[in-house]
């Protein structure tokens, strides 16, 4: 791909959801929704994450987009917020490495399946399926992760994969897979007086679980649709937004527990 053709990408995708957000400042906004990847976080270990996948776009040589976690062997959950103006044609999913270049398996996908009550703004309800066109192939680096029915405590550590960009001016990005540890916070915590100002369009509830560690570590843009995984290796949140990115705020994922019937119902609804 060529230099313009990944900036291109990068402002059509990285900043899809930022976009749509125009009364915030610029420099505010980092909404996970394009090639990113986790802030302050280390190389995972080889196998380490194999529920991970790499959502990517077939038309730009297979351009990085967005995480997904594998829950079934034709289902991968993600957020509904990277499926805007995507048809199932447009992408693959990538599973069974943690490069984005090298390795791994590509999946065609045939049906998208946005929750009926997803909104952009206000960003509500922001979690997705995917179904590929076969059977996902399971190896000791390719697994199904357990959809939690139960929530974290807060206080709590979870980890959090993704690609991306590792600083928080956008300017690295690597092929590596990143993992890192983080404290999942109360309700009352993930308000803070700064996220409040956004409110009407980034509105806060139970429907949401929220982690923060510290300045220069959390997620960015493109580990959307990554899991927060805890409790024995489940997925208890899909990464919807923060603003703005490892800055000192935490970071807002889907609560997966609150959408656990709504994930198995869908999926039995559209068996192949």
């Amino acid at each position: 791909m060529s230099l313009i053709n990944y900036l291109l990408v990068g402002v059509l995708f990285c900043g899809a959801f930022a976009a749509e957000l125009k009364t915030f400042k610029d420099s505010e906004i980092d909404s996970g929704d394009g090639s990113g990847r986790v802030v302050g976080g280390s190389d995972a270990p080889d196998g380490a994450a194999p529920y991970q996948i790499s959502l990517q776009l077939t038309k730009y040589n297979n351009f990085h987009t967005c995480g997904g976690a594998i829950i079934a062997d034709r289902w991968v959950l993600t957020a509904a917020h990277c499926l805007k103006n995507i048809s199932p044609s447009d992408m693959v999913i990538l599973a069974g490495t943690n490069s984005i270049t090298k390795g791994g398996t590509r999946y065609k996908i045939d049906r998208i399946l946005i929750h009926p009550k997803y909104t952009l703004e206000p960003i509500k309800n922001d979690i997705a399926l995917l179904r590929t066109a076969e059977k996902i192939t399971f190896t000791n680096k390719v697994k199904a992760i357990e959809v939690a029915t139960e929530d974290p405590k807060p206080g709590q550590k979870c980890k959090l994969a993704g690609w991306g960009f590792t600083t928080q001016n956008k300017r690295n990005s690597p092929d590596k897979l990143q993992m890192l540890d983080v404290k999942v916070l109360t309700e009352k915590e993930c308000k803070t007086d700064y996220l409040r100002r956004f409110d009407k369009t980034n509105p806060i509830t139970s429907n949401h679980i929220c982690t923060y560690n510290m300045v220069k570590e959390g997620a960015c843009q493109g580990d959307s649709g990554a899991s927060l995984v805890c409790n024995n290796n489940t997925t208890c949140g899909v990464f919807s937004w923060n603003i703005p990115c490892a800055r000192g705020q935490p970071d807002v994922y889907a609560r997966t527990s609150k959408y656990a019937t709504w994930v198995m119902e869908t999926m039995e609804a559209n068996k192949p």
